[in-house]
């Protein structure tokens, strides 16, 4: 049982360190797309915010009605 436990803490550990890979690797893709984009700081901060709308469910007709 100790073995099988011991086992399971190095799979952990090991699935741990290849998520913070995939993601270090994700912030350096992302890092290298910005900087080879020819534009502006408020360029780029208008395009993430466009993202980010596009990203967000539409808000329903009923939720407007109760927003007024």
């Amino acid at each position: 049982m100790a073995r099988a436990e011991e086992k399971a803490a190095e799979w952990q550990a090991r699935a741990k360190d290849i998520r913070r890979q995939i993601t270090e690797q994700e912030n350096l893709e992302i890092l290298q797309l910005v900087h080879s984009v020819a534009a502006s700081p408020e360029e780029l901060r208008g395009l993430l915010a466009q993202i980010t709308a596009a990203k967000q469910p539409p808000i329903r007709q009923e939720e407007r009605e109760h927003e007024k």
